[in-house]
């Protein structure tokens, strides 16, 4: 009997300890198109949904996608024409998904993302983002200054009402708590909100760069993105319902998602970058984690998972993404970026070789790699120790084809393990 007990102890240990064969951090799933992810929706660590782009060509497919395993597996559950915006289930059968022409815009699933019905309404308006709040009851929006608005189902999608028209202020992103108060946010950066259910809307907010997402934890705790290049508004957030918004400290500019797991952690994505921001204070500050491809602008998380996250184009992470690399904020042990400089190659463009020059002040480990724009590995030019001093690497792409191309620098501090880490993009033309 002690044998017995001792033989399942060790396997509950064994199970516990050693739950999955994936590394840690992020690390990339595939997927068996080659489009883009426009969105990526998780009802749980395993079932999941994707929805792609048309690649800017109307003529050609997009996709709605399901996985069983948490990403490692997708099959494609349907196919068409849209250009897909949005994709969300209420429960593990029901599930809505809507985008941009040039045909049907909104769809629907009564059995997990099989089938998907086309829900024939709200046909003379492209649909820019939905939110449900159950599975009967939900909202659409558009940013079409003469059909747009913002529309109200309460029948599962059979009918909509419109509840405003903003002209050429209509939103492009919609977000609901509850039943009755809930978020829009247009390009022009103008926040309204509601507290009837959407029959009225005030203005709440005005930034100076289009609201790219909107998230609430409660009706309290929130975070909108504003801004996708140059140096304007990144994330900020709000502790009493969007009455007053605080702008966010670390390079949060660039992205297009900010999603949190509580009020504390939330990640945010980025526009072309090896990285996903996050932050574990509630929005006030914000780190990056390296992840292993390029432009993750997308973000799932699941409520109180502190563990499971998704990024597009399509990364996951099993352990929190491990280390936060502080950027912009001052804290004990934070690496100063002027320890460490990366130049821009030169020349550039270029055709076929040129070099990249860096130096370092500290003595450290340094991994410089080039990557290709769908962010594969073409080349590790060092990986090693290496001591203070300026240094040039020759980069030699006569086998490569004309295109974008980016070149990282990791940075590991000798003595304190802090990391330092920047891309820049170089082009070769033949």
């Amino acid at each position: 009997m002690k044998k017995l007990i001792f033989l399942e102890l060790a396997l509950l240990f064994l199970a516990t300890t050693f739950q999955s064969d994936n590394p840690p951090g992020w690390y990339q799933q595939t997927l068996p198109v080659s489009d883009n992810i426009n969105d990526i929706f998780f009802l749980d660590s395993l079932n999941g949904w994707a929805v792609t782009d048309y690649q800017g060509v109307s003529s050609d497919t997009s996709y709605i996608l399901s996985t069983t395993d948490g990403g490692n597996n997708w099959e494609i559950n349907y196919k068409t024409f849209v250009q897909f915006k949005t994709i969300q289930f209420t429960d593990s059968a029901i599930g809505y998904a809507c985008g941009i022409g040039p045909g049907p815009e909104l769809f629907k699933s009564t059995n997990g993302g099989v089938n998907w019905e086309i829900l024939n309404v709200l046909t003379f308006t492209w649909k820019s983002d939905l939110n449900f709040i159950n599975k009967d009851t939900g909202w659409v929006c558009s940013s079409d200054p003469f059909d747009g608005g913002v529309f109200k189902t309460t029948n599962g999608g059979l009918s909509w009402v419109q509840q405003v028209n903003l002209t050429t202020a209509n939103p492009k992103k919609i977000f609901f708590i509850d039943n009755d108060t809930g978020w829009i946010g247009n390009e022009n950066g103008r926040l309204y909100k509601t507290t009837n259910s959407g029959v009225n809307w005030n203005l709440q907010y005005n930034s100076i760069a289009s609201i790219e997402a909107i998230f609430f934890n409660n009706s309290q705790n929130g975070w909108i993105r504003g801004g996708t290049t140059g140096n304007i508004i990144g994330i900020s957030y709000t502790t009493n319902g969007g009455v007053n918004w605080i702008n966010s400290v670390g390079n949060t500019i660039g992205g297009f998602d900010v999603k949190f797991i509580n009020d504390s952690i939330g990640y945010a994505g980025t526009y072309s970058s090896f990285k996903v921001m996050k932050s574990t204070n509630g929005g006030k500050n914000w780190g990056y984690q390296n992840t292993p491809i390029f432009s993750q602008d997308l973000i799932s998380v699941l409520k109180d998972d502190t563990l499971n996250a998704w990024a597009g184009q399509l990364i996951h992470t099993e352990d929190g993404g491990g280390k936060i690399i502080l950027t912009e904020i001052s804290e004990t042990n934070l690496l100063k970026i002027d320890n460490f400089t990366l130049s821009q190659n030169s020349p550039n463009p270029f055709n076929p070789k040129t070099k990249i020059n860096y130096e370092i002040k500290k003595s450290g480990f340094i991994n410089l790699t080039v990557y290709d724009i769908r962010g594969s590995k073409i080349s590790v030019l060092i990986n090693r120790k290496q001591n203070p001093g300026n240094y040039e690497m020759g980069f030699d792409g006569s086998n490569l084809n004309s295109g974008v191309y980016f070149y990282k620098i990791i940075v590991i501090d000798e003595k304190s393990n802090d990391v330092f880490s920047e891309t820049k993009s170089m082009l070769l033309i033949k």
